[in-house]
């Protein structure tokens, strides 16, 4: 009994943990664009997808995903050319820039064979920037809209997204190989080298983000962003840019969270979608702008569904995302309490 037990502790650590990353990446958005984005989980399979190819020797699809998404910019900014031409030829050159790179980027590493380390570094540079041009065809041109507008735009948007996933690597789960092989046994638990990692990967990125935060003009600029938007817009802080930044380093954690699970559970097209709306249960926790909180809220949704996948797993997603329910109204009473 005790055996199982620990056993159910390490797992649900290491779910709630990936969650972690998730959630920081929904908190990440909603406080600086005040935009509930549902396509979140979106990038977790964009990212397991990406690495699977890359471990595989293939061209990944993400690569013409990016290539396409910058000839849409351009296409969308070509009224810059009438305003000053200069500044759109530079611009112009970045985008092609940035393509020929990632091409070179992507080639070399398939040439060189890197480990997976490598491959998910390359695979990371390949992610993040969709988040940004996601961020640019979607929230940029309408940044009054209300949150209902952009709840609804980030639902197309992963509709769209895994709609794209299913047209590029089809329906077929894909294996994954773990950063290492193999686990260490403590005590009567063995637990795999890849649970380690992600909690290496997790504390990294946290610690990173708050370094980057706090001791950084750019992580300052978006954290005012995050406490006034306007405030910040008035102070000279370009407030598209510091959006375009937060859906960038969320769709960078997002990428990272699903590399690290892929091992774990193969990767599919279909992985997004239920990873988010877990990562989404355990930040409603800390109403998606309490870090510390929304970390409590998915431990407590990775230790649930370690539980019940033990207890009655075929009730397990049920069990997780009624979680919700007492959450909601947790929030909704604190809120009650906190305007009085």
């Amino acid at each position: 009994m005790t055996d199982t037990v620990l056993f159910l502790l390490v797992d649900g650590l290491t779910n709630g943990l990936v969650y972690a990353l998730l959630a920081l990446s929904l908190v990440l958005v909603f406080t600086v664009t005040r935009v509930v984005n549902i396509a979140q989980g979106e990038y977790v399979m964009l990212g397991a997808l990406t690495l699977a190819d890359l471990l595989q020797g293939r061209m990944p699809g993400t690569l013409y995903l990016l290539i396409g998404g910058l000839a849409l910019c351009a296409i969308l900014d070509a009224g810059r050319w009438r305003r000053d031409w200069r500044q759109a030829s530079l611009y112009a050159g970045g985008l092609i820039v940035a393509g020929i790179v990632a091409l070179a980027l992507t080639r070399g590493a398939l040439a060189l064979h890197l480990p997976v380390i490598g491959m998910m570094v390359v695979a990371l540079i390949l992610v993040a920037p969709l988040g940004a041009l996601i961020y640019r065809f979607t929230v940029h041109p309408i940044p009054n809209a209300t949150t209902i507008v952009f709840v609804i735009i980030s639902v197309g948007v992963s509709m769209s997204v895994q709609g794209l996933g299913l047209l590029i690597w089809g329906a077929n789960p894909y294996p994954v190989d773990p950063i290492a092989a193999g686990g260490v046994m403590m005590g009567p638990v063995f637990i795999p080298y890849q649970s380690f990692a992600i909690l290496i990967t997790a504390l990294l990125a946290m610690g990173g983000l708050y370094v980057f935060s706090e001791f950084t003009l750019v992580g300052k600029a978006l954290q005012a962003s995050a406490m006034n938007r306007l405030g910040a817009q008035f102070c000279g802080i370009p407030v598209n840019a510091t959006g375009a930044l937060a859906f960038l380093l969320a769709a960078a954690f997002s990428a990272v969270s699903g590399m690290l699970l892929a091992p774990l559970i193969t990767a599919n097209y279909e992985m997004g979608f239920m990873v988010g709306l877990k990562g989404f249960v355990g930040g409603a926790m800390g109403g998606l702008i309490d870090y510390p909180l929304s970390l409590v809220g998915v431990m407590i949704v990775g230790g649930l569904e370690s539980a019940s996948a033990y207890v009655a797993s075929a009730y397990r997603d049920v069990l997780v995302f009624s979680l919700l329910i007492p959450i909601l109204l947790w929030r909704n009473t604190r809120s009650r309490v906190e305007a009085r």
